[in-house]
């Protein structure tokens, strides 16, 4: 085989953390190694708005400092996902994490304990300042100056493979339609999962799934190819595809993540003015999954609304715990706040009114589990029960939307790709949300921070397996 016959030696799918990160780490390996390697990315969406979900997240990372994990993270990975995740992979993650992030704070990215959307929460959340698209412009910045080019609004659709079954190209579909093929000796997937497919959805997610919008404009280019083409060849999926990271947000708002974080100190109800959860069960940061999933999956139309009173105000940072750009729909009466909405007056009166004989005195503490739970409800509330008697009244709407998919594909800790007989397909790699770890509950400030450390780590070994690739056809 003659090695030179390539378009690039290396393309990698995708401009998000993971992307990005497998394309700087893979560069520097090729430099540090003396090797003259050709690398692309490839990226659907144009320049203005690259870099998928990184692009428009805060990139919360669940770390007590640049160079130490939070506590329990392995063992919380595990738990939350009913111990399907591979405790491996988790390990990795928590011995790399601190590596990692000195990495890409060398390439120009601060971090910092900055005002965060959770007023309670259970572990700390490290976030790079600038959010995920300081991420995205500092490494491409660095990658491209290593001479990576990234090739915009192009769509890999398809892999081909050699005589051996080794990946020897990508079909790419370019914006103006037509279809190319790029030989390449190894292909990095991290083009994200598949919330912006509607079909994919409804094949995985279910009934009304197509109703589900993703958090931000970053998801709609997320329409899982990368997966897709990726099991047609033999892969194995892993990862939890009937589930997806859910977040409560306001369907009103067009701005990304519009998150409602607000509710531990309200009420929420359905169309029928009825209460449905334990709005104060735990921590926000542990519970607004599961509320946003009830939200879908148990409300009328999807959809539910936190009602609260002036005290709300009262609660210090409580902005940021409303990242939605829509003023609160406003009433003077509960009645006036029932017609607003839509919902049964009489039914939303009674609901408030049972509440708030149910609620216990002494003292509310807004940052921590304060015990302030209501006695002989059906459904009592277990923390943050304060009568809502001080009009005007507020409401909110709030819906589930679509953080990230969890299904995705099987790898090792390097990020080759596995087939159902747990064999590394040659030269296939993923990374990012289009590998599969997550099932049950998500261990929340995880996300981007695999990205970056399996993205590297897959970078690396891409360089590995191509020099190993070239010394056998010497």
């Amino acid at each position: 085989m003659d090695m030179s016959g390539v378009d690039y030696d290396l393309v990698i799918v995708g401009c998000g953390a993971a992307g990005t990160a497998s394309a700087l780490a893979a560069a520097e390996q090729a430099k540090e190694q003396n090797e003259n390697l050709t690398i692309a990315i490839l990226e659907r969406a144009p320049f203005e708005q690259r870099g998928g979900n990184t692009r428009w997240t805060a990139a919360y990372m669940r770390m007590e400092n640049i160079d130490k994990p939070a506590d329990g993270i392995v063992e919380d990975m595990v738990t939350f996902s009913d111990s399907f995740m591979d405790r491996a992979y988790a390990e990795t993650l928590r011995d790399e994490a601190g590596e990692t992030l000195r990495w890409v704070e060398s390439k120009g990215v601060d971090f910092d304990f900055l005002p965060t959307m959770f007023l309670t929460a259970s572990k700390p959340r490290l976030l790079p300042v600038g959010g995920g698209r300081a991420i995205i412009d500092a490494l491409t910045l660095r990658a491209r100056a290593l001479g990576v080019e990234i090739i915009y609004e192009t769509t890999a659709w398809d892999l081909t493979l050699d005589g051996d079954g080794a990946i020897n190209g990508i079909k790419v579909r370019m914006a103006e339609g037509t279809s190319i093929v790029l030989k390449t000796n190894a292909v990095i997937l991290g083009a994200g999962g598949f919330q912006g497919n509607k079909e994919m959805m409804a094949q995985y997610i279910g009934r009304d799934a197509h109703k589900i919008p993703p958090v931000s404009d970053g998801g709609l280019f997320n329409k899982g190819e990368a997966i897709r083409m990726a099991l047609n060849i033999g892969a194995a999926g892993k990862g939890q595809f009937d589930a997806f990271h859910a977040e409560t947000v306001d369907p009103r708002s067009k701005r990304e993540e519009a998150g409602v974080m607000l509710f531990p100190y309200a009420i929420l109800v359905n169309k029928q003015g009825k209460r449905f959860t334990d709005e104060g069960v735990t921590t926000i940061d542990e519970q607004y999954e599961e509320v946003a999933r009830k939200i879908f999956y148990e409300c009328e139309d999807h959809i539910a609304y936190m009602i609260t009173d002036q005290k709300i105000y009262n609660i210090p940072n409580y902005e940021e715990a409303l990242q939605t750009d829509i003023p609160a729909i406003v009433g003077e009466t509960i009645e006036d706040i029932a017609n607003q909405i839509g919902v049964n007056a009489e039914n939303l009166k009674h609901t408030i009114d049972e509440f708030n004989a149910a609620c216990p005195t002494g003292e509310f503490i807004y940052n921590r589990v304060d015990g302030l739970a209501t006695t002989g409800l059906a459904l009592n509330k277990s923390n943050w029960s304060i009568p809502i008697n001080e009009g005007p009244f507020i409401a909110y709407p709030i819906i589930c939307c679509n953080v990230f998919t969890n299904g995705g594909l099987a790898t090792d800790l390097n990020g080759r790709v596995l087939t159902g007989d747990e064999v590394a397909i040659p030269g296939l790699y993923a990374v990012g949300e289009t590998s599969g770890v997550y099932y049950g509950k998500y261990p929340g400030g995880t996300s981007v921070l695999r990205c970056l450390v399996f993205g590297r780590r897959a970078g690396h070994d891409a360089i590995r397996y191509i020099g190993e690739k070239e010394k056998s056809y010497q």
